[in-house]
């Protein structure tokens, strides 16, 4: 029966590895669609900003187009003042205008400056955000041709572990034992087995009866855990 725990204690060791490999190969992808993902919200607040900026530029646009048309309304004003045909009446009247029109200019013309300045602000802050893409793109590059160089490697090592677990596990192992075996290696997460130390299960650290102890150490048969059901083994 020694020779049959150490045969798993064998596979037990080479199946460790496979879950570490397979681990490996889940948390690889996940870790390219993160990347992924933070490259792609940094391009949507590129795209979002830049279309803040053409509101921005439209917007200013049509408060010069404004203030042009202002201008011109106000040069027809004062040439109409100035001429002899106005009365009393008809002067009072167009400076009154005149008023109107240039405080609506120079109403325009702060909201216009306002409107530069958080445009330029933001033309800036877009700068910034395509620099960082920049970078963020060419660490990414990078990055993703080392995920598929390790997960190509990852792919071969399991591989080659998966075709030695096959011919380890049929040369030396019972059916019956190797199919107790593979149902804990699935319920335990990777770990069948189990050292036990001082009665101590090193598996669920509970302490198990005396009497499966000994039943271990005569080494006459599989000693399983009473709480987690791994395979126990003492050295």
């Amino acid at each position: 029966m020694q020779e049959t725990l150490n045969a798993l204690r064998g596979l037990q060791e080479i199946d460790r590895h496979i879950y570490r490999v397979q681990a490996q190969l889940t948390r690889l992808p996940k870790e390219l669609e993160d990347r992924t993902a933070v490259l792609n919200r940094l391009k949507e607040a590129i795209a979002e900003r830049q279309y803040a900026l053409r509101e921005f530029r439209a917007r200013i646009k049509e408060i010069e187009d404004t203030t042009t048309g202002l201008r011109q309304r106000l040069r027809k004003l004062e040439h109409e003042s100035n001429s002899q045909k106005v009365d009393a009446a008809m002067l009072a009247s167009y400076q009154h205008e005149i008023r109107q029109v240039k405080r609506t200019i120079s109403q325009a013309e702060d909201d216009g400056l306002r409107l530069v300045g958080e445009a330029d602000q933001a033309e800036a802050g877009i700068a910034e955000l395509v620099a960082r893409e920049k970078e963020e793109t060419t660490v990414f590059g990078e990055f993703q041709l080392n995920v598929a160089t390790e997960v190509a490697e990852a792919e071969a090592e399991l591989k080659a572990l998966q075709s030695k677990r096959v011919e380890e596990a049929a040369s030396q192992l019972e059916p019956s034992v190797l199919e107790l075996y593979t149902k804990l290696l699935d319920t335990r997460h990777g770990e069948a087995l189990a050292e036990l130390n001082d009665r101590i299960c090193q598996g669920c650290y509970v302490e198990i009866p005396r009497n499966l102890a000994i039943r271990l150490a005569r080494s006459n048969e599989l000693v399983q855990c009473p709480n987690c059901q791994r395979i126990l083994f003492a050295y």
